[in-house]
Order: structure tokens, then sequence, then C-alpha cells
């Protein structure tokens, strides 16, 4: 095995814990889309269990995915649905979101009835991220319209945050207003049917107790990361998140080369005195930035060796001169700590100018995920 990732499920319960707590009484959603931001789909989901009150996706093949695993819990796919799919996703118990009145609502409604039960959906409302939604100056008069439908099932109205990891207030503020002036008109309605509200991801679950409202979908925190620094600025200290994955990979050759030889693709280095230069069998299509190229770092033995030379589809060159302990067969830590040395997916992002989600979410299903007991090396 050339690579790994370690997932501690147990960790990400914790995280959940302590945000179920936060929030309370509103209820924990947790986002496990993309592999659960690539820490296992099926396993993270299972680890919700008695913790989380429902699971939100991104496709219905995630949720159908999670129901043939065994996962009963309530499932909310936020994304687009197929109308393929929609037959399997109506069996399968999921509900789905709607923001389409016309052709998408009629598929619904046909599926609905074919099956004899309604179709259960939450209602998209935009408010200023501009993607998918309803209108908000329309959305009161389309969302009665769906609750005069015996096809279909209001259960939720929603919408998405935009700046909230910013800390743009004044944006916020102006979102939370039109969110909840969308559906004033039908406000006695939506109540006395029970329709959920939630607008609150990770960030605004965090910094924004307004924003909590019936449900909360926390993602990136349930894995132990921040959205960002902006938020960990505001908690204050309120809330210990820690992270539930670490990458591992190992040296697979150690090169002694002399001053001034070239290292990588396009020559983009040169040793700078006699080195010693490490082999690391993983590259960008492992998940490891291209970006970090000359930039970033790992661990070996406890000490940061950086990374040099352009990082290659499936190899990774690192300095190791300053590690003299360091040999084929000796660990690399990507992501994790390594003696008194940590290294994060926060960093990752630093070097690669993206954000701590996308180096999580970009990890291959590819590289084996190990869990709990089952340690690498």
């Amino acid at each position: 095995m050339i690579a790994a990732l370690e997932i501690d499920l147990a960790m990400l319960r914790r995280n959940a814990a302590r945000l179920r707590t936060l929030v309370a009484p509103s209820h924990l959603w947790p986002v496990v889309k993309s592999n659960a931001y690539g820490h296992g789909l099926i396993e993270s989901a299972a680890a919700l269990g008695g913790v989380a009150d429902g699971l939100c996706v991104y496709a219905a093949e995630e949720g159908l995915a999670l129901r043939e695993a065994g996962i009963t819990m309530p499932i909310l796919v936020m994304g687009p649905t197929q109308p393929a799919l929609l037959e399997a996703a109506h069996a399968a118990g999921l509900t789905v979101t709607i923001w389409d009145t016309g052709a998408y609502r009629r598929d619904l409604a046909a599926v609905a009835r074919r099956r004899g039960t309604p179709f259960p959906v939450h209602v998209k409302i935009d408010t200023g991220v501009t993607r998918f939604g309803l209108d908000a100056s329309q959305a009161a008069a389309a969302i009665a319209d769906l609750l005069d439908d015996r096809d279909i099932a209001v259960r939720g109205i929603f919408s998405h945050l935009a700046a909230v990891e910013e800390f743009a207030l004044g944006f916020t503020l102006g979102q939370f207003e039109r969110f909840d002036a969308a559906p004033a008109p039908i406000d006695a309605l939506l109540r006395e049917r029970g329709v959920v509200r939630h607008i609150a991801a990770s960030a605004a679950s965090i910094v924004f107790p307004q924003a909590r409202m019936d449900l909360v979908r926390p993602g990136i925190a349930i894995y132990g990361l921040w959205p960002s620094a902006h938020t960990q600025g505001r908690a204050g200290g309120s809330l210990l998140l820690e992270p539930a994955l670490s990458w591992r990979s190992e040296l697979m050759v150690v090169r002694e080369v002399e001053a001034g030889r070239s290292v990588g693709y396009g020559c983009a280095y040169h040793a700078a005195r006699p080195s010693r230069i490490g082999v690391v069998p993983i590259g960008y299509a492992e998940g490891v930035p291209r970006a970090a190229s000359n930039t970033g770092a790992v661990l070996v033995a406890g000490v940061r060796a950086p990374i040099i030379g352009r990082v290659c589809m499936n190899v990774t060159l690192i300095d190791v001169t300053d590690i003299p302990h360091a040999r084929p067969g000796s660990r690399v830590t990507l992501i994790g700590r390594c003696g008194d040395a940590t290294i994060g997916a926060d960093d990752w992002a630093t070097w690669a100018d993206t954000i701590n989600y996308e180096i999580l979410a970009r990890l291959p299903t590819t590289i084996p995920r190990l869990y709990a007991h089952e340690r690498f090396g």
C-alpha cells in the first residue's frame, strides 16, 4: 500500500455531538455529500447514527447508496435529481429539493401518482447565491401552490448563504431578511403544516444563533475543520473541532544529488547544495495539489520536508537532506501528526491557494480508507 487515509470515526462523531449541543434545540442534519468530504460516505453516515437527526447529500445516487447500505435516517437530496432516478428516490424514501414548478414538478407528481404516495420535498429559495432556488419575490405563491398539490408533500423550505464564512455581515443579514420575508404571506399555513426551515451550514450554525432555525446542515465542521479563519475567530474558543482524517504514504526512493542538479519536470528546481531527494509515490492524480509545487511540505520523522520541483501525476519529490534517518520505507505524513509536528488540510489549502473543502473533497476514492482499528504501516 503506497498511500492510505486513516479516518477516526469516533472523532467525527465527537465533532457532531459537540455541534448538536451547540445548536440545540435545532436538529442536526450533517452533510455527507462528495464521499463525506473525502471521509467515506457509508462509513461516515453510519458513524453519525444516533447523533444526527437526518443527513444531507447532493445527489440522489448518494442517498440511494446510503439506503442500500442500510442507513434508515431521513435523507435530503439538495442537488438536482435526474428524472430517471425519481422512481428509485421515491421508493427509497428520499426527500428531494424542488425549485422548478414546471416540468420537474410534473415529473415528481407523475411518480407520486404511480406509486400512490405524495413525493416529499424541500423547497429551495434563492436569497443571494444565485444558483438554484425560487426567486424570493415569487416564492410564497409557488409554495402555496405546491401545498395544494396532493401529489407533493412539502416538508421544508430552505436557502443557502453566500458569504457567511467571510463574515460579510451586511450581505448575510440581508439574506436572513429575504428568507424570512419570502414565505411571510403563507407563514401561518407553513406552521400549520409543520414545514421546517433551514439556512445554516457550518459557519452560520456556529456563529449565528438566529440562523439555526429548525435544523442545521453542517458539513466541514463535522469532519473537524473550520469553514474559515473568520469563523474560528468568531467562535472564540467556544467549540472544539478535531480533524478526523490523516493521510499517509512512504518514501520509495532516496537519491543523492549534487549541487546544481535539476530535479523533476521542467527543471523547475535546482539543488542549491548537495542534497538527498525523497521520492513519494503519489502525485496530483492521488490528490496532491500541483499548485503546491515548490511550496508545500510533508512530514518525515516529525520534520517538515519541503516539496521540490513540480508535483507529478503520480510522484511528489521532497528534500530530506536535513532528515538523516529518512530512507526507503520511511513514513510520509501529508495530513496529520508526526511526532510533535502537524500538517493539516488548511496548510495544503494555503499552499495551493484554495480552501480546505477542496483539499478533502478531491481525495480520490481509489486511495484506501482505513477506519479506527485498521492502521496504516
